[in-house]
């Protein structure tokens, strides 16, 4: 069954500011680095489980994707049939801020 898939606020801030600053530089690789992370996370809605646990946080329900150099840090609550997005995250920058 398909789950709904929902980005927090921060998620939301997270990729604009990423594509935002991308895009000074370089238009069309900051749009394509965008529908390419949307598309790894529409995913999350058949296949939830598809990406690793997150170690830092050591919870089989907050699991990342990779989507070089970015980690798409992600929670499942099978309770509510949901994946929210909770982070996109330069791996360069350490720990995420959950």
């Amino acid at each position: 069954m398909a789950r709904k898939v929902i980005w927090s606020d921060e998620a939301i801030a997270d990729l604009g500011t990423i594509v935002s600053y991308i895009a000074a530089d370089n238009r069309s690789a900051a749009e394509s680095l965008g529908m390419t992370i949307f598309a790894r996370t529409r995913v999350l809605a058949d296949f939830p489980s598809l990406g690793r646990i997150v170690p830092e946080e050591r919870s089989p329900n907050v699991r990342e994707i990779i989507v070089e150099p970015y980690r798409v840090i992600y929670e499942v609550n099978a309770a509510a049939e949901s994946v929210e997005i909770l982070r996109v995250w330069h791996a360069a920058r350490g720990r995420p801020e959950l």
